[in-house]
């Protein structure tokens, strides 16, 4: 049989140089009418880009050093938990958690067995005097580790760990691992109330070094004391304008207050209800220093790259 006419057409030299030259630019260029897998391999390239410029983004984040510009407030709050977990530990265990002067005058009593009453009050004191001095060594140790001191990563995992105390001792309270109800002074003691005094004394040693870290020296967090001195002593007490003096009056005003909403509390709902309130406070903190302002001053870490 005779092949037909159209079998017989074969396609003019220069067409069919300048098709092959169409496919060998598509194969180059990768374009959207490429072939061999080649818009692929493209639109991969671009997406992986993409989701490394996001990683790089949000890791430059949390690497970086926050604003200490109104990092004092977070303080203040910090001290209201103190008066909140200090005005419940004492009230319902008699032993303080936050203010270490009370914990050391109870073991200087007990060396010489007073008082009578509760018994091994020393001993609870002691524990939470050994725990506080236990985390101040771990947070500002981590924290001299994890890089520059206000960088935000370390700042949220301080936080976090004080947060989590918090909930576990509320937690403790709440299911009735530990008695819900004051302490009687002439019973015996309570061992599982050092779990809670424990946690929260760990929890005030972080809050002590994150005012360290964030350069508040004024604000201590847990002891009133030397902060008193220190602002009747400030000859500039009555300027007009006065931060350290503002800041001082602030945490007195708010570890006051902590405690006195600690004993309103305990009248009108149950035991765990402060640590729950501060728990929720310290958890605020947290998730505020996600967002905090970053430092844009340049400054340089310790890795040698800029803060930005």
């Amino acid at each position: 049989m005779q092949q037909s006419s159209a079998d017989n057409i074969q396609p003019a030299p220069a067409a069919a140089t300048a098709y092959n030259r169409h496919l060998q630019f598509s194969e180059d260029r990768g374009g959207l009418w490429s072939s061999g897998n080649s818009t692929i391999v493209s639109l991969n390239q671009s997406t992986d880009d993409e989701e490394t410029t996001s990683y790089a983004r949000i890791a430059r984040h949390f690497q970086a050093e926050i604003d200490i510009s109104y990092a004092d407030l977070p303080l203040i709050v910090c001290g209201f938990v103190s008066g909140l977990v200090d005005g419940l530990s004492f009230n319902a265990w008699g032993s303080f958690s936050s203010m270490q002067t009370g914990n050391t005058v109870f073991i200087a009593l007990g060396a010489s067995g007073q008082p009578r009453y509760p018994a091994y009050l020393w001993a609870k004191s002691l524990i939470a005097l050994c725990t506080f001095i236990t985390s101040n060594i771990l947070f500002i140790q981590t924290s001299r580790l994890l890089g520059p001191p206000r960088r935000r990563s370390s700042l949220i995992l301080s936080f976090a760990v004080q947060s989590v105390c918090l909930l576990v001792a509320a937690l403790l309270v709440e299911l009735e691992v530990v008695a819900p109800r004051p302490e009687n002074p002439r019973a015996p003691i309570q061992w599982m109330q050092i779990i809670p005094i424990s946690l929260l004394a760990f929890q005030a040693g972080g809050q002590v070094c994150a005012s360290r870290i964030l350069e508040f020296d004024e604000i201590p967090t847990v002891v009133l004391t030397s902060l008193l001195c220190d602002l009747l002593v400030d000859p500039n007490l009555l300027a007009r304008k006065n931060p350290k003096r503002d800041r001082r009056i602030g945490a007195f005003l708010a570890l006051f207050l902590g405690a006195m909403t600690a004993g309103g509390l305990s009248k009108v709902t149950s035991m765990a209800s402060s640590l729950w309130f501060a728990f929720g406070l310290k958890l605020m903190i947290t998730l505020a220093w996600m967002v905090w302002k970053t430092d844009r001053s340049g400054k340089m870490g310790k890795s040698g790259g800029s803060i930005v």
